[in-house]
């Protein structure tokens, strides 16, 4: 699947087209990623613009309605969505092969030519403060947020994708439309079609409907790198809550480091399921946790390597300093063959069944393109995947597990404090 071909090309307005044919059903996937997200926000860092944009971008077009872009996807029997992340915006038509060039059409003229009606800012504005109310009765995102605002000092990773409150609310429409029009160019954009078409036709049409746009100036917009963290730092939420919560979070590098898919193997075997190494100890044979995860996060340029705890609040130091204990004695022999063997498949598999739908496979090539730079990324990552050993999982967990690296948040119930 990873040798299949791929055809790159950049049309004369700076656009970026990644093909890749998939005959084996009649679906294609058609997505635009648009290379701007929340760190890109620039002085109004913290407005949340780019998910703005996002809600806003199927509202209308200067040749269509909003109900017209969505009943053009309906009619040719495709689906059509969007998200927003730190880094990058997403817009996606999944779509019958015979009906992809309405995708073409509709995506493009969304993207490239949306009106922003006056009226519907308004409303979406409605929408996304109740979104936000939502995501701050919510306690995982709680955590998650507070341990991004205490873990980055620098990068701009440390402020929601969503915005703050106070300032989402004070956001006029002319600094949306301001936003959208220097950030939504061609050239900061990459075209993303997987599926059944002939490559010949699909590059013809690509240029047809997409070479249009214009291309304009792109200001750039500067991102501070993160310091290497250099001691420990702290953060304990108390508020109405019934349970504690624990978020522990260490600097980790980023998606194209050498480490990052052994460090992605680590979280597998130390905090997926309940067999996992944490959930034995902790959960298992401490009996201190009721639930323990690990995952490890890898946008960019710098990381963050997750483990959570949920426990009772008068066990939660207890269950931090066992979770310490456990990662800082790792050895050799806790990574016997059988289980560094199951952590290798399970992401082999990810990889392999997120490749299985179209939408899957123009995903990894946008990831692959937007975030790292390289399409070919995927083959390069899965061979490192695939070497790790034992030996390795020590030298990572030492290099990176590090107090110093270290950022501890919980959130507890009021009467705990």
């Amino acid at each position: 699947m990873l040798k299949e071909p791929v055809e790159r090309f950049v049309l004369d307005n700076g656009l970026t087209v990644v093909l890749k044919q998939e005959r084996s059903n009649t679906i294609c996937s058609v997505q635009v990623w648009v290379k701007t997200g929340s760190i890109h926000e620039g002085d109004q860092m913290g407005a949340g613009l780019s998910h703005y944009v996002e809600h806003m971008l199927f509202k209308g077009t200067e040749k269509r309605e909003g109900r017209a872009i969505s009943e053009s996807v309906q009619a040719g029997g495709g689906y059509i969505n969007a998200y927003t992340t730190f880094d990058r915006t997403v817009y996606y038509i999944d779509i019958p092969s015979e009906n992809v060039i309405t995708a073409l059409d509709v995506l493009g003229d969304a993207v490239f030519c949306s009106t922003l009606p006056a009226d519907e800012v308004e409303k979406e504005r409605d929408v996304i403060l109740r979104e936000i109310d939502m995501g701050e009765d919510d306690p995982d995102q709680k955590l998650s947020r507070a341990l991004f605002e205490t873990a980055f000092r620098e990068h701009p990773y440390r402020y929601p994708v969503i915005g703050y409150k106070e300032i989402f609310s004070k956001i006029t429409r002319e600094e949306l439309v301001e936003y959208y029009q220097t950030r939504y160019v061609p050239n900061n954009a990459v075209l993303i079609v997987s599926g059944d078409f002939d490559v010949v036709e699909m590059k013809a049409r690509a240029k047809k409907i997409f070479g249009g746009y214009e291309r304009k100036a792109l200001p750039n917009v500067y991102i501070p790198q993160e310091p290497i963290q250099l001691a420990e730092r702290e953060m304990h939420i108390y508020e109405d809550v019934q349970i504690s919560r624990v978020g522990i979070g260490f600097q980790t590098p980023g998606l194209t480091h050498a480490d990052t898919p052994v460090l992605d193997a680590l979280s597998l075997i130390l905090g997926s399921g309940n067999s996992s190494l944490l959930s034995t100890k902790l959960r298992e044979e401490l009996m201190l946790v009721h639930a323990v995860d690990a995952s490890n996060w890898t946008p960019g340029t710098v990381g963050v390597f997750y483990l959570a705890l949920v426990c009772d609040p008068d066990k939660r130091d207890e269950a931090i300093a066992a979770l310490h204990e456990r990662v800082s004695k790792l050895t050799v022999e806790d990574f016997p063959s059988e289980l560094v063997d199951k952590a290798v498949r399970q992401l082999l598999i990810a990889e392999v069944n997120t490749r299985k739908t179209v939408s899957g496979q123009a995903s990894r090539l946008g990831a692959a393109e937007v975030v790292v730079g390289d399409i070919g990324y995927a083959g390069n990552y899965l061979r490192r995947v695939s070497e790790t050993t034992a030996e390795e999982l020590i030298r990572v967990s030492k290099k990176w597990l590090r107090k110093d690296r270290m950022t501890t948040v919980t959130l507890n119930p009021k009467d705990s404090e």
